[in-house]
């Protein structure tokens, strides 16, 4: 075991210290996040409490403090907005905005008026603003035809909802959906298919989604400054529901300057979920004495979607962790909800098939095999008998929540060590053994079975991402991320690509140096690159599993480079044979130059060559 030495004791669990203010952390992430208090001006940071000196970082904080240290005049606040919400205030625009039913209708009647287009606005011309205020190049009565939404609903739930399951299919109603979630939706689907409207014409797709996108943007209500219960939670959780689609079309398919506008996205978001309880489950108290199939079957789709799009932010905020070493914002104990429903009972097509499902799973259900909330089953596999102790059937999509955890977990140590100098294999072994009992769950043995056509069956599709985060996970508990315990925060996955391509030579030598890491990464590298070759045409492929091959193709490239045996010998590239590899790895990632990210990947491939020749 090693020890520091200094002058000073040290905290044994607080090795992170504010340089300014002399304040210690535990974890390096909460140390760049108030470094952060100290960087920013007064006057940028402050929201003053009105009551009292106490200022706040953000809005739902200083609601939160209202609530708790001024109750008379939180409630005096409360009272006072619904009056003027019941006068119809036409100065303000959140609550004509929330009203879905209406604002789709007057959508409608301007759809096809001679004003509407479908040229696009030029995304270079978008001025930095923030998620949901500032007026944007596109025509404020445009609205995407009925043919557009009906074409880019089935892309969407053909391509999309594969990694982003919290939209019911079978009850999805574009009539009753507000109008920003349904270009959120369109801002995404037709990143897989072109325009109706345009004849299919090759590129309109990308065009309309960008149009989808920045049209959405201008509509998304803002509910900053609004914590109290005024709003009904159906409206805040659409808004998240929003805010996740535009912020992962802005990240990880139009990229470049978009991202910017996606990180505050994800800050509004977030904010929203915690300051409207989203955290929470929703409540069925009034459901207790219902004979209504229906009603009930309606009841568990709103919770369970409730459930699936708080688990997708969170997915998506240790990604950006993962990826960008962006500082979490949420921690896994704020989510109080179970892991989500067995993937079955939340495809049901008709209540009767539901009803169904639930008793026959609550038959094979017992006090053995309880149904866990996520902290719970976060505590589960990070026990030692994990692999023992049965639980309730879930959806493997719950269990990419887990794996992230275990991944951050990962590289919280990996930080830890390199700001100490001191290792903790005692820690990364436990994370390994807890991974190993999460393997079955995302990783089931016939998850890359292709058909004569080269696309996976429809189940293997729906596992890929489960899979690949595993294999991921994995690969972090070996091998540490050098941007990462370089301390370099990323803002876009563009330069998240081009400094890890950058680094690939030079992290070369550590990591073939030590031929036991080299035998444990092997399997999961091969893991990638078989997915690579053998999956050719791939439409409902989430994005960062593209980011997660291309990792691991970095490191297997670095092992051919190295002389390794059988480094990408299972994809056919000889021992030693660089220019083999990079030739290999253009015609893989080729297939997904359709997206951003794939274009981006072969210019990175192109920067690997030149710097090999």
């Amino acid at each position: 075991m090693s020890v520091a030495h200094s002058t000073r004791p040290v905290p044994p669990y607080q090795p992170f210290q504010c340089s300014i203010c002399q304040s210690r952390f535990t974890r390096h992430e909460n140390l760049k996040r108030h470094a952060a208090l100290h960087s920013r001006s007064s006057g940028e940071v402050s929201l003053a409490c009105g009551h009292c000196s106490a200022t706040f970082s953000r809005p739902d904080l200083r609601n939160r403090h209202m609530k708790r240290k001024h109750p008379e005049h939180h409630e005096r606040r409360t009272a006072k907005r619904r009056n003027s919400q019941n006068k119809g205030d036409q100065s303000c625009s959140i609550h004509q905005l929330q009203l879905a039913g209406d604002e789709y209708e007057t959508a409608r009647t301007s759809r096809h008026s001679p004003t509407s287009s479908n040229k696009s606005p030029g995304v270079s011309d978008s001025p930095a603003r923030s998620p949901s205020s500032t007026s944007l190049p596109v025509q404020d009565d445009w609205f995407p035809s009925d043919l557009q939404i009906r074409r880019g609903c089935d892309l969407f739930f053909n391509h999309v909802s594969c990694f982003l399951p919290f939209l019911h299919q079978a009850t999805f109603d574009t009539t009753q959906v507000s109008a920003h979630l349904i270009l959120s939706i369109l801002s995404l689907s037709y990143q897989y298919g072109d325009d109706p409207e345009r004849e299919d014409e090759s590129g309109s797709g990308a065009t309309l989604s960008v149009q989808c996108f920045h049209r959405a943007r201008a509509l998304i209500p803002s509910h900053e400054d609004d914590a109290d219960d005024t709003i009904e939670i159906t409206s805040h959780l659409i808004t998240i529901q929003s805010y996740l689609l535009l912020q992962i079309c802005a990240m990880m398919y139009l990229c470049g300057e978009s991202s910017t506008q996606g990180l505050k996205m994800h800050t509004a978001m977030i904010s929203l979920a915690r300051s409207a309880g989203l955290m929470q489950p929703t409540p069925t108290s009034s459901l207790a004495s219902t004979s209504d199939l229906d009603s009930l079957w309606h009841a568990f789709i709103h919770a369970e979607s409730h459930k699936r799009t708080i688990f997708a932010v969170h997915q998506i905020d240790a990604l950006y962790y993962q990826l960008l070493s962006i500082p979490r914002c949420i921690s896994h104990l704020e989510i109080k909800h179970d892991l989500p429903c067995p993937e079955n009972q939340w495809s049901a097509s008709t209540s009767a098939e539901w009803a169904h499902l639930q008793l026959t799973s609550r038959s094979a259900t017992t006090a053995k095999t309880p149904t866990l909330q996520y902290a719970d089953a976060i505590r589960h596999f990070l026990s030692p008998t994990a692999d023992v102790q049965p639980i309730a059937p879930f959806d493997p999509y719950g269990a990419i929540n887990i794996a992230q955890f275990l991944i951050s977990s990962a590289r919280e140590i990996s930080g830890w060590s390199t700001m100490t100098g001191m290792l903790s294999m005692e820690r990364f072994g436990a994370l390994r053994s807890s991974l190993a009992a999460l393997g079955p769950y995302l990783r089931p043995e016939d998850d890359l079975v292709s058909t004569a056509e080269g696309m996976p069956r429809a189940t293997s599709v729906r596992t890929i991402t489960c899979a690949a985060t595993w294999e991921t996970a994995m690969l972090e508990l070996q091998m540490w991320s050098p941007l990462h315990t370089g301390g370099i925060v990323g803002a876009s996955i563009d330069t998240w690509l081009q400094q890890s391509t950058r680094l690939a030579p030079t992290s070369c030598e550590v990591l073939c140096e030590v031929d036991t890491v080299v035998q444990a990464v092997q399997p999961h590298v091969d893991w990638f690159l078989g997915y690579l070759d053998r999956c050719a045409a791939l439409q409902a492929e989430a994005p960062w599993v593209l980011l997660y091959a291309y990792q691991a193709f970095l490191v297997a490239w670095q092992l051919v480079r190295w002389g390794v045996p059988g480094a990408m010998g299972v994809v056919g590239v000889a021992d030693g044979d660089g220019e083999g590899a990079l030739h290999w790895a253009r015609t893989v990632f080729g297939r997904r130059e359709r997206w951003q990210i794939g274009r981006l990947i072969k210019r990175c491939l192109d920067e690997l060559g030149r710097g090999c020749s």
